[in-house]
Order: structure tokens, then C-alpha cells, then sequence
């Protein structure tokens, strides 16, 4: 559902070579964990992005993220895929961050950015081939307003919600990254949505 307001984003791909950068990274190849971050980095921000809704604390969580990954790296055993080991240390930092966030008392939420994705069609093109003022204008707009209203969302809701509508995981994947059973990952979806569907319709 709600991707007919926010274009979902493509997951990187999970290449054949992930498993020999992983390895390599885990003798002391600074450069091919580089290369793991280089891949990955722009999923693991969005994400935090999205769950946060502030562009700077973002990247700070993005970076807390890989640092985590590196250290942890000793402890991958290779027994899933890098990329859901990494989606679950970007989740569950994610998660960590806000409940301590909203433990302290002069926290306040931030409507975010907003991170269109994709480009827009034709007929919204400038002749140079940029988009319109207006068509900009209305897009960051509606990016606010989803993303303000994923604030409102618990922060279990809101984040399975990036995951499946922005993130475009399965259902397999959401429930293998956050370790939960298949079937918790529908009811809460289903709930998700259905609080953001009310939420927007009186915007849309």
C-alpha cells in the first residue's frame, strides 16, 4: 500500500562475491570490507533514515552500524547470508536507538527529509531534462508527510512496514532478519498498514 506513495527502493544485490569479501574482511582486509560498505551503505541509511527521520542522526547510525558489523565479523559463521546478518545488526540498532532515544525527556521527533527514489516521468521533465519546481516541490512534501506519520507508528510497526513496503524484503526475509515467526511478521504487517492507510487518507 504504501508504495504507491514511496517508491520501493531495490535491495542491493546479493552478489556471488559477498562471501569472499566477507572472508577477506575477516583475515584483516580493510579494503574488501570497504567494498561490503560501498554496496550496502545506501540500504543501511535509508533504512535508519526512514526510521529516525533525521538526515545527520542517520548517518551517525549508518556508521555505528558497519562498526558494529566489522567487529562482529569474527562471530559471522556464514550459517545465513551477509546481507541478512547485516539487515538484523542495521534493525536491531535501529530499534535500540529510538527506545533510548525516547527515554530521554528533551527528545523530540523530526519530520524527515524525505528520500524520493527513481526518476519522474517525462511530462514532469524540465527540456534539460530536470524535473519541475512544482513536481519537486510535491514530491518532498509527500515525503514529509509519510514520513512524519511513520512516526506515529510503534517503532516494531514502523520499522517491518520500511522493511516490506520501502525495503521490498519478503515475508521469509523480515522474519529471518528479525527472528520472528512467519506469522508475527503478517499480523504486524497487516496492523502496520493498516495505521498508516487511516493516517495518510486524510492527507491523500
Amino acid at each position: 500500500m504504501m508504495a504507491r506513495v514511496e517508491l520501493q527502493m531495490s535491495l542491493p544485490v546479493d552478489c556471488d562475491d559477498d562471501h569472499g569479501l566477507v572472508a577477506r574482511a575477516r583475515a584483516g582486509d580493510v579494503a574488501a570490507f570497504e567494498a561490503l560498505v560501498r554496496r550496502y551503505e545506501r540500504w543501511v541509511f535509508t533504512l535508519a533514515l526512514r526510521m529516525v527521520g533525521d538526515r545527520g542522526e542517520a548517518e551517525d547510525m549508518a556508521q555505528e552500524v558497519f562498526l558494529k558489523a566489522y567487529r562482529g565479523l569474527p562471530r559471522f559463521k556464514g550459517t545465513s547470508r551477509f546481507s541478512t546478518w547485516l539487515y538484523a545488526i542495521a534493525s536491531h540498532h535501529c530499534l535500540n536507538h529510538l527506545r533510548a532515544r525516547w527515554r530521554r525527556p528533551e527528545a523530540l521527533r523530526h519530520a524527515g527529509d524525505g528520500a524520493g527514489g527513481g526518476e519522474p516521468p517525462a511530462a514532469e521533465l524540465l527540456p534539460d531534462g530536470e524535473p519541475r519546481a512544482d513536481v519537486l516541490l510535491e514530491r518532498a512534501d509527500l515525503a514529509r508527510i509519510v514520513q512524519t506519520e511513520l512516526t506515529f507508528l510503534t517503532e516494531e510497526h514502523r520499522l517491518i512496514l520500511i522493511l516490506r513496503e520501502i525495503h521490498g524484503l519478503s515475508y521469509d526475509e523480515i522474519a529471518e532478519t528479525l527472528g520472528l515467526e512467519l506469522g508475527t511478521v503478517r499480523s504486524r504487517l497487516h496492523r502496520a498498514r493498516a495505521e498508516i492507510r487511516q493516517r495518510l487518507e486524510v492527507h491523500l
